[in-house]
């Protein structure tokens, strides 16, 4: 005779009958429901690192393929009509671009935009007198003048005081326009080192601790005129608080707002360290960043959305180790979402794509190219003197070619870096009441569109050049220099490298590509050019039948039609034939390889 069954165990089981019969009801419904698409590249979902198994995908285009950083100076927009609209001019124009993510400063150099911070200051707040010289004029930091330093800073008071947070707001808009938000930190920002200028800029924590700076003797590199005075005002990175100030920011800048990332700009300025202690704090850099990323994926799997961490290193590996950065390991680990490689100042065709992208493939993390937009040195190109978009053009379209996700843009916001002169009554976008800022010409925000579409860009007019100047962990200048003498022992390692990732001799063949051209600036060479020999890729070019160009400085380039340029890697070598010593000394100041689409 069975006995009964108690009250505990009827319970168990008619919960396990309960249990099995939603298993199974689930179960038929999963069956029943259509396939979900295969999500694309470009709006891939994202699983949270933090350990979190939800997925989610950004609401703004993923990877992006242009990223826009900028200053965030738009906040001069705001006085004298408080008008929060108004500071969104900027920002506004690049709606309808391949602009697809925003970087912006939490504040100007090395401070912030809002009060309260235990980690930093509001800019300016630490300034007593913003007129030490007596002269309105003079200018200071990034070529404003101390009156507009002042204004600036009132600007950032008065959106404080009306009830604002101007970061709030950007986002905001940004949000609303589809765009994905970043918040900028520079690592170390130099302004501050000028004592010209920028002296009364410093930040009070800066001046209280003056221990936890690089200080003095400064490092030979070193930023932002610190050389001249042997002091520099910048981070010294070996320091426990200096990292604890800037990783207690970033957790309070993802507390306090809704940015879909934060971005690290190890490039402005790179010394972190002082004279001869790079190398032995490699690993302090490398647990800096762990720190940082940790911090990035807590804010992820708390807030439950993608919050992605970028990071923009100097263009070569190598030489970044010289200033403590060990990009390799970084990516190696997967230390950031992005990485970003491009010079602090210009727009360099010098740069470590292959083997940074090669390396990237390990981690699955994405590389960008990243570039200023100045390029000053080079030719007149398509009626401009300065800055021709064609030398962004050929950095952004060999980065695609080698791999790269997209580009990322510094600076573009000033039209000092943008192409120019402007012809008189052009048409502008975006007027600023910073008269750097904003301003861009109808051919400009073409540019920008043109940055994002790598078959658009194998159409357009492209220079590949020869950089003559670039910051600590980049590639160092192949230019200026005097031309050396065969009879002396000069050769093929004398020659320039410059990379142009391209089928030319197909779009020759095909009609994409209309012409090439060498362009050399030389000077003092004009008793020697019998005894200039030229090659390009081991082929001898006839420079006594090339024909010139000059821009609006009388700066002129002797220009050969159609070298012999290949994919990959051209080498131009330029030496002089002969044992004597020339009187003057020819002097190569630039190289340039052009192709023309258009």
């Amino acid at each position: 005779m069975r006995r009964p069954l108690g009250v505990a165990t009827t319970r168990r089981i008619v919960l396990a009958l309960l249990t099995s019969f939603l298993v199974v009801t689930i179960g038929f419904q999963a069956q029943q429901a259509p396939a979900q698409p295969t999500a694309t590249p470009a709006a891939q979902t994202i699983r949270a690192k933090a350990g979190s198994d939800s997925v989610a995908k950004p609401e703004y285009r993923w990877p992006p393929r242009v990223i826009y950083n900028t200053d965030g100076n738009w906040v001069f927009n705001y006085l004298p009509d408080r008008k929060t609209d108004n500071l969104m001019v900027v920002l506004d124009a690049l709606r309808d671009t391949s602009v697809d993510a925003i970087s912006i400063l939490v504040g100007i150099d090395d401070d912030i935009s809002w009060r309260g911070s235990p980690h930093a200051e509001l800019f300016g707040d630490a300034t007593k007198i913003w007129n030490p010289d007596q002269d309105p004029a003079k200018k200071s930091a990034g070529g404003l003048t101390g009156n507009a330093v002042e204004l600036l800073h009132k600007n950032l008071v008065t959106v404080i005081e009306d009830g604002h947070d101007l970061l709030k707001l950007y986002i905001g808009r940004g949000h609303q326009h589809g765009l994905g938000m970043y918040a900028a930190f520079r690592m170390n920002d130099a302004h501050a080192n000028d004592e010209r200028r920028s002296w009364f800029q410093r930040s009070s924590q800066k001046k209280k601790r003056p221990d936890l700076l690089i200080g003095a003797p400064a490092p030979t590199s070193a930023s932002g005129h610190a050389d001249e005075w042997n002091f520099s005002w910048q981070w010294d990175y070996a320091q426990p608080e200096v990292h604890e100030r800037f990783l207690g920011l970033f957790g309070e800048t993802l507390t306090r707002y809704d940015f879909d990332g934060i971005e690290l700009d190890f490039c402005r300025a790179p010394l972190f360290f002082k004279p001869g202690q790079a190398f032995k704090n490699l690993d302090t850099l490398t647990n800096f960043m762990r720190k940082a990323r940790k911090i990035v994926e807590r804010h992820q799997a708390a807030k439950g959305k993608p919050i992605k961490l970028l990071v923009r290193v100097p263009t070569s590996i190598d030489h970044s180790l010289s200033v403590g950065i060990d990009t390799d390991r970084w990516l190696d680990e997967g230390l950031a979402d992005v990485f970003i490689l491009g010079s602090a100042f210009r727009c360099t065709n010098d740069v470590d794509f292959v083997r940074a992208i090669k390396r990237a493939r390990k981690s699955s993390v994405l590389v960008y190219a990243g570039f200023d937009s100045a390029a000053d040195d080079v030719s007149p190109q398509d009626g401009m003197d300065r800055n021709p978009a064609s030398v962004m053009q050929a950095v952004a379209l060999n980065g695609y070619q080698h791999g790269t996700a997209g580009v990322w843009l510094f600076n573009y916001d000033y039209a000092s870096h943008r192409q120019g002169p402007v012809p008189a009554g052009e048409k502008l976008f975006a007027v600023s009441n910073d008269g750097r800022a904003g301003r861009f010409t109808a051919a400009d925000l073409q540019t920008l569109r043109d940055l994002g579409d790598p078959k658009v860009l194998k159409r357009l007019n492209r220079c590949y050049y020869l950089s003559n100047s670039g910051s600590a962990g980049d590639h160092r200048p192949q230019v200026p220099r005097k031309l050396a003498l065969v009879g002396r022992g000069a050769g093929l390692a004398h020659s320039f490298r410059i990379a142009i990732k391209e089928d030319i001799a197909g779009g020759l063949a095909d009609g994409r590509i209309k012409s090439t051209q060498l362009r050399l600036r030389l000077t003092e060479h004009e008793k020697s050019m019998d005894r200039i020999r030229c090659q390009v890729n081991g082929k001898r070019v006839d420079l006594a039948s090339a024909h010139t160009v000059a821009n609006r400085s009388g700066q002129k380039w002797l220009v050969v039609e159609n070298p012999p340029t290949v994919d990959g890697i051209n080498t131009v070598l330029v030496v002089l034939e002969g044992l004597k010593t020339p009187e003057p000394w020819p002097t190569l100041h630039q190289c340039e390889v052009i192709i023309k689409c258009q």
